[in-house]
Parts: C-alpha cells; structure tokens; sequence
C-alpha cells in the first residue's frame, strides 16, 4: 500500500487545515490535476494559494479526489493518530471522505485519545466501525509489566498496576522512575498528572541548555526541526543539548522533525516551565519566524507579551482575518480574542471581541459567542461595532431556535444605526424579515418593512434586490399577493437575490419561472463552489419540479440536497427537503417513508421553534390518510397542522386537500369554512392553477345539479397542462362524481384520464385508487401500472450519474458536479448499463432518462 501517515499536533489543533495539510504534504503536487474548484479550494485552505471562504465541504471533496487519484496505481491507506489534536477543518474533510469513499481501495485509521472537555467529543471522529480501546485486563497488565520491569517486585510492582489502571504506557513508563526513595506511594493521583509527574522528574535531571530547549521545542508545537534549531540560535543554545534531550529518551529526531516520545512529556515540559522561560521560548520563535510565516509568528509574539500592545494586537487581528478567510472559525475567535485582550484602546478592543463573536458563531461555539457579543456591547456605541453584534446576536438567537427574537434584536439594532449605518441596517433588517418570517410572525415582518422604507439609501444601491424582494414577500404574508412587476424584473444575478426571487416565485405558484431561477442558481453554485448555497438552491429547484409535476426529477433533487444539507450541516434546510420528500412518499403510498421523513422535520420545528418548516410534513401525513381513504386522519392531522400563508401556492392546494378531506369525513360544516376561504382571499392568488382548484372544490361542495359545470371549469382551465397532479386529482373527483351518478361509461373516460396521468407521474397510491374506482364501474381492463421509463430503473445516484455522462460530460467532470470520485462515478456507470440494456456511454444520450 501507499500510506499517508499524520499525527495531531496540540499547538496546531485551532489552525485550519494544518492537519490535513500536513497528511497530504507528499501529495501537494497533485493538486493542480483535480477540477478548478476543487484546487482553488485546497490550495486557499493550505494557504498556497488566494486566501478565500474556503467552503469545508468543498475542500472535503477536493480531499476525496485527491486520494482517489492516489490510489489509482495501488491501495490507499491514510493513518491519522492523536485525532484529538486535529483541527475542526481538517474532521470536516476527512469525515465527509470516509462518508463518500465507495468503490476507491482507500482505507482510513483514526486514532484519538477521549478528551476530557465537557462535551467528551472528539474533534476527528467518524462514523462506525469505532474500537474503543479501555484499559488492559489485570492478567495482560502484569504480563506486560513483567516484560518491561523483569526486576520490579513486592509492593512496587503492585503500585504501579495500581496507578497504571492498565494503561500501557504507564505500565511502561512508569517502572523507569520508581524506587523505594520516591513518593509513588503517595495518595492517588489521575494517571495523567501521575505521567506528567513522571515525565517531568526525567526532565529535572537534564543540564540548563537542554531543559531550555525542550522548553523550546514544546512552544514551537509543529515538530519542524529547522525551527527549533533556528530559535536554538537566537538563545545561543548548544547543538549538544538536543542530544542529550535524546539520549534521555524525551524526544525523537529524525530528518527535518523533532518530536516528543509522547504528548504528554511535551505537557509536561511545557506546563512545568516558568512563565518567564516560556516568554523567552516564544519570543525567539516570533523573532526567526518574522517575515516568513505571519501567523505563526503573530501567534508566538502574543504568547510573549505581558501588557496591551497595539502593534501585536494588529498583526494578530491580520492574522485572525487570514485564518477566518480560510474557513478556520474555531481558530480566528480565539486569535481576535487575544487581539483583543491586547489592544490599548476600547474602541479597538470591542471591534475585535465583535469579530471574535461573529467568527464563534461559525463555528457552532454558540456560549463564548454569547459571552463576547455581551463584553463588546459594555465598550462601545460605535455604529459599524454595534451593527456586527446586532447581525451576531440576531443569528444566534436563531440557530438556538428562537428567529423571533432574532428578528427583535435585529430590528433594533437596525433602529440603533439606521441614520449613521443605513446600508448596514437594511441589512438586519432584511435578515430580520428573513427570521421573523420563519417564527410565522407577520407583525415583525411589517415591522421591518415599516423601518426600511425609512432608511435614506440612494435609489441604486447595492442592496435595493433584496428590500424589494421583502416589500414583495411582506405582501404574500399579508394574503395581499405580491406585485407581478416584482416578478417581471430582470433576472437575479446574485445568490441571495436568486434565493429570494426562486422563493416567492415558488409560493406564487410560478413554478416555470421558478424552475430557471433556481436552475440558474444551482449552476452558478455549483461552477463558483459554493456549496453552502447549493442545498438551498436544489431545494428550490425540487420545489418547482414538484409543482410541474416531475415528481421523479424533484426527488432526485431533493435527495441530494439532503445529503448535502447534512453534511454541511445545515439542519433548518435538511428539515424543508425532508417535508417534500415526504410529501411525494404521501403521492407513492409509501408510508414507513413518509412517517419517517415527516417525523424528522417535525422535531426539528419544535425543537426549533419554527412551525413553518414543518407545515409541508404535516400536510404530507394527511395526503397519504386521503390517499389511503383514512378520512378522519386526514381530517385531524389538516386541523392540526401550521398553515401556509394565504394566497401561497401550497396554501392553495393544501387548504383543498383539507376540504376534500372533511368532505369525505362527513363534515360540510368545516369543508364550507375552508371554501369560504379559499373564496376569500380568490381574487389575491397569483398561482395560475388557483382558479382549477377553487373549481374543483365548488364541485365538491354542490348539490348535485350544480356539480358538473365546475368540474368543466376546472379541466377547461389551460393552466390544468402545467400541474399534471392537480389535473389527474380533477379527473378522479369527476370520475367519482360521475360514478355515483350512474353514468359509467363517462366515468371511465376520466378514471383512465386519471390513471394515465398518476402512473405516469410515479403516484402509485393514487393510481390505485383510480384503477379501483375504474373497476367499480365496470372495467377490468386496467391491470397493473404498465412497465416505467428507463429512469424509474436506476437508483437517485445513478440516475443523476446517467443524465450527466448522457450530456457528454467525462468521468472525472460528473464527480466535480457530484461531489463524488472518479472511480465511484465509473461504477455507477458500470451498475447502470445492464439495468438500461446498453453497452456503451453513448447510447445513453437516446434514452428518455427524465421520465
């Protein structure tokens, strides 16, 4: 095998990357093969390249193929040991590879000490298969303390085994210090103070010159011997002391590295030193790394002042802003922290320590966020610095599951700035129309309008897109519909201006126009790498698919969106995709699934506290009740679920599904106050289909000498083409009406009308209740759902590979698109061509791939 071998370093562990940079160091050159992206990514996050958001997913893709392509000529292994000591960026990379490495012969061992934080967590850790590695048994102890100290007897040995609890190195470390003059028999101790104790007293009988520079070596944290070597000088330390460190057994040198036989002799080395003597080691390493390596030299220059400095408080907000441009979150907190703590002015101090909440904040770090955005606020009333806590405060109240206090804070932050900052504030204001929206508070949302159109900004600002799009979603939310000019203007350039534009045209009901919104958005984010956004963007693009009534494509889309939402992390968008995946579940019959999917979007909008993003899940468990003919379920759950906003598309069609249902269920009384309604808000909806649905539910509603004219409104309605779903529910309410009415035989042209359109769009629970109905009017001829398309064959992954490879596109640019490896991306190919009865890439361009 090749095998690519990394140890986590404690002083790197809050660098971005640095562990993963250092794994893949006899690679590097390697990375100008993988696809633009990926390379731009890797090559910002190693600091080789452009400094930019380094998006972590992307970089774990660009990790993937990497090793991919490594292990084209023979098998991969990767071994990664004191995984405590990774940094969160290189976990994230190294995750989503052992998550998506499929048919590469890649192998990866991760060995992790358990830290003893609160949470316990590890920073590198992945899925199952995990080893847990405990103490050795008694027996295996004594055998293996019986090999390394032969001579050790009596009550000696039994201490020992009693302060080693089994651990291996105690149990081989530990004889080498013992004696009946020390104190080992003194009160219990945890093994890891026992072993720095232990270590430290080998370290007390070095000479001065070799204390200093294992001092030294423990400061510099990365093991680079140049360095320490180079700092050795600047203390005028003799080459003689390294080696003594040496032959003591403390450390290992090899070509280019002097590393610790073991971390905790390097903690015990460095704890144990005066705070003077480790001043004096991290003020020589700033002095040789100055020039050559900023941060590092920042770093170590902070370590060695005592009192606020402006000038290092700088270099290290620099320092901060590099590492934060670089995805290193965790680690530029902590760095604008220090520049805080060192700065000479408040004003300068509260900037940073705002910084140093925002960049917490990204990196999950929800309480030191807290903490900080409540010292910056006691320091300044500076308007930019009042604005970033604002902006920090509002989204933490949100990913903590509160957006209405987040929209509260942000309005008044906005209220805080809006004459001194008014671009600024139009930005917490847009963010809190956003939040106030998801907490389903209509009243916050208007309050946030009301406040924008007061800002004096010039007519074409930059952030004009935005304001319109809020003006235009405060109308949707008020059932007042939203100005068709809004939709009417010229297409969205940028991704927040395509996120609202695809939204609002999706609750509109405009679903062609959605669908090239958010087509466009998913290209561009895909070719810029932006894969943050890039969930977001299929969600909405499934949503129009949905509507158009490509079911199959829509859930397609959606499943990769989930997967990447959760690989990003991004649980409020998982929660959306899994309300319309379970949704067409509902349309398949497929109940585990549907429960399933519902289910977890549902505890996630309670835990959450945002209602909405479990309204489509709610609305999915009733459809599959109706679908089954589970009427008073279905009833239940649509009295129970959270509404859509009035004159949306799904509002729409949601609330006739819950007529239908009360219809069925015996209950005219509330199928007439939800057609009341519906009527109410009729001349507001901007949905082209509303006027087929409101039709079809007046048939439902009326006597039956009144029935038949609304269903012909219905289907007449040209709009019936583009919502293909809708039209076959029509047909089959006709079909049924017309049964009843003892006119078979018109009763069968719109039952097969039904059953063609259902089969064809894949919802087979409802097939089967317009092949029942079929039956019932006599007609037996409609067998099982005739054989499906080609794609109906492949699985989602597949699927996704075909119509790619069918465009053209090589191997190797499917898996930049998908995220995947080119190896993997061949198999799928390979699993493919015998399920579509072809041979060759080729042929696939023929074949109907979307049906």
């Amino acid at each position: 095998m090749c095998v690519l071998r990394v140890a986590g370093v404690e002083g790197e562990a809050e660098l971005p990357y640095a562990t993963l940079h250092r794994m893949l160091q006899p690679a590097l050159d390697a990375i100008d093969d993988l696809p633009e992206q990926q390379a731009s990514a890797l090559k910002g996050a190693f600091g080789m390249g452009r400094a930019t958001a380094a998006d972590q997913f992307l970089v774990g893709v660009a990790t993937l193929t990497l090793l991919s392509g490594l292990a084209a000529e023979r098998p991969l292994l990767c071994l990664i040991d004191d995984g405590q000591w990774g940094d969160a960026g290189s976990a994230e990379a190294l995750y989503l590879v052992a998550r998506r490495i499929a048919y590469d012969p890649v192998g990866l061992v991760v060995a992790s000490r358990q830290k003893t934080g609160p949470s316990g967590d590890l920073p590198i850790s992945v899925d199952p298969p995990t080893l847990r590695l405990d103490g050795l048994a008694p027996e295996a102890a004594a055998a293996l303390l019986a090999r390394e100290a032969p001579a050790l007897r009596g009550h000696l040995r039994d201490r020992v085994l009693e302060s080693a609890a089994g651990n291996p190195l105690a149990l081989m470390e530990l004889p080498k210090t013992v004696s009946e003059e020390n104190d080992l028999d003194a009160g219990p101790l945890p093994i890891t103070d026992r072993l720095q104790r232990v270590f430290h007293g080998r370290v007390g009988r070095l000479g001065k010159a070799a204390r200093t520079l294992l001092v030294l070596a423990a400061a510099e944290g990365t093991g680079d011997l140049a360095t320490v070597m180079r700092a050795a000088d600047v203390l005028a330390l003799p080459v003689a002391a390294l080696a003594e460190a040496e032959r003591a057994g403390l450390v290992i040198v090899t070509v280019g590295s002097v590393r610790f036989r073991h971390p905790l002799v390097r903690a015990a080395v460095y704890q144990a030193a005066l705070f003077t003597e480790r001043q004096v080691a991290h003020r020589a390493l700033a002095e040789i790394l100055r020039g050559s390596h900023p941060d590092r030299w920042a770093r170590h220059l902070a370590a060695a002042t005592l009192v606020p400095d402006e000038k290092v408080a700088a270099a290290l907000e620099r320092v901060a802003d590099s590492v934060a441009r670089r995805d290193g979150h965790a680690a530029a907190a902590r760095v604008y922290e220090r520049s805080a703590q060192l700065s000479e002015e408040n004003a300068a101090r509260a900037r940073r320590l705002a910084a140093a909440a925002t960049a917490a904040l990204e990196a999950g770090r929800f309480r030191q966020a807290e903490e900080l955005c409540a010292t910056a606020a006691r320091l300044t009333d500076e308007p930019a610095v009042v604005a970033r806590l604002a902006g920090a405060r509002g989204r933490l109240a949100f990913e903590r599951g509160s957006p209405l206090t987040a929209a509260r804070i942000s309005i008044d932050g906005a209220a805080q700035i809006s004459d001194s900052e008014p671009l600024e504030a139009a930005k917490l204001l847009v963010a809190a129309a956003y939040w106030a929206g998801h907490g389903a508070d209509t009243r916050l949302v208007g309050e946030a309008v009301t406040l924008l159109d007061t800002l004096a900004l010039q007519p074409d600002h930059e952030f004009q897109p935005y304001m319109r799009h809020v003006r235009g979603y405060y109308r949707i939310l008020l059932g007042e519909g939203a100005d068709e000019a809004l939709f009417s203007a010229p297409r969205p350039i940028e991704v927040w201006e395509q996120t609202w534009t695809a939204r609002m045209l999706n609750v509109a009901g405009k679903a062609e126009e959605a669908l090239e919104v958010a087509s466009a958005m998913v290209a561009s984010t895909r070719d810029a790498g932006l894969i943050g956004h890039l969930a977001n963007a299929l969600f909405h693009q499934a949503c129009a698919q949905t509507l158009l009534g490509r079911h199959r494509a829509a859930a397609d889309t959606a499943e990769e969106a989930l997967a990447l939402a959760l690989d990003t992390r991004q649980t409020s968008v998982a929660a959306y995709l899994r309300g319309s995946l379970a949704w067409l579940a509902a349309l398949d019959g497929d109940d585990e699934r549907c429960r399933a999917l519902a289910g977890e979007a549902i505890r996630h909008a309670d835990d959450s506290g945002t209602p909405p993003s479990a309204a489509e899940a709610t609305w999915a468990l009733a459809l599959l009740d109706l679908g089954h003919g589970r009427y008073e379920a279905a009833l239940s759950r649509m009295a129970n679920r959270f509404p859509f906003w009035p004159c949306s598309s799904a509002w729409v069609r949601s609330t006739a599904d819950h007529l239908e249902a009360a219809i069925r269920a015996g209950e005219p009384g509330i199928a007439a106050r939800r057609m009341e309604e519906l009527d109410r808000y009729a001349g507001r909806i901007l949905d082209p289909w509303a006027p087929a649905t409101l039709a079809r539910c007046r048939a439902l509603l009326s006597p039956a000498g009144q029935t038949e004219p609304y269903f012909a409104a219905a289907l007449r309605d040209g709009s019936a083409l583009h919502r293909p779903f809708e039209q076959a529910r029509t047909l089959l309410a006709y079909g049924e009406w017309l049964r009843r009415e003892h006119r078979r035989a018109d009763a069968r042209v719109r039952l097969r009308a039904a059953l063609e359109i259902f089969q064809r769009l894949g919802a087979r629970l409802w097939a089967v209740r317009a092949r029942e109905e079929l039956r019932a009017t006599g007609d037996n001829s409609s067998g099982a759902a005739p054989a499906s398309g080609p794609a109906a064959k492949l699985t989602a992954q597949e699927l996704r590979v075909a119509r790619l490879a069918a465009t053209g596109a090589t191997n190797r640019e499917i898996a930049a698109q998908l995220f995947l490896s080119p190896r993997t991306v061949a198999q799928h190919l390979h699993r493919a061509y015998p399920k579509l009865d072809i041979t060759t890439r080729t042929q696939l361009a023929s074949l109907d791939l979307d049906a």
